[in-house]
C-alpha cells in the first residue's frame, strides 16, 4: 500500500459509518465488513479508530489476516517502520556444499540400521500407553 495515515487520521474514523482500525501498523477500513464479521459489529465498533493489534491477535491467526488483507487494507501508519531494503543481493550457498560428506569410518550398514523415525512418531496423535502410565490388562475396571 502506498497510502500512509497518521494516528489522528485513523482516530477520526471511529463511527459505524466510517470504521478504521490499525493492526500491526497497517490501516484497515472495516466499514462494509461490520455485518460480515463473525464476532459481530459491536466488537469492531469498540476498537474503531484505534490500534486493535492486541485484540486481533488474541482471536485470529495469520491466515485470517492474509485472507482479508487485500480487500480491507487501505494503507499503513506513517509511524510504521519501513522494511529495510538492501540493494546488494545476498548469495545463498548451495545445499550440496553444506552437506557433510560421508566418512569412510562409518560403514554403510550402520547408516541404514538407524531408526527412520524417532520414537513417538509410530502412533499418530498419541503418546504410547506406557508413557501415559495406563495399563490395558484383562482385569475389569472400576
Amino acid at each position: 500500500m502506498s497510502k500512509t495515515f497518521s494516528q489522528s487520521d485513523v482516530a477520526s474514523h471511529n463511527k459505524a459509518d466510517s470504521l478504521w482500525i490499525v493492526v500491526d501498523g497497517d490501516v484497515y477500513d472495516l466499514t462494509k465488513f461490520q455485518d460480515d464479521h463473525p464476532g459481530g459489529k459491536k466488537i469492531l465498533q469498540r476498537v474503531a479508530g484505534k490500534d486493535a493489534s492486541k485484540q486481533f491477535w488474541k482471536y485470529h491467526n495469520d491466515s485470517i489476516l492474509k485472507k482479508y488483507q487485500k480487500q480491507l487494507q487501505i494503507g499503513s501508519l506513517d509511524s510504521k517502520p519501513k522494511p529495510a531494503t538492501d540493494p546488494t543481493p545476498v548469495a545463498v550457498p548451495k545445499k550440496e556444499a553444506s552437506k557433510p560428506k560421508p566418512s569412510a569410518a562409518i560403514p554403510a550398514a550402520a547408516e541404514q540400521s538407524e531408526a527412520l523415525e524417532p520414537f513417538g512418531q509410530q502412533i499418530p496423535f498419541a503418546d504410547p500407553s506406557w508413557y501415559q502410565s495406563v495399563s490395558f490388562s484383562s482385569s475389569p475396571c472400576c
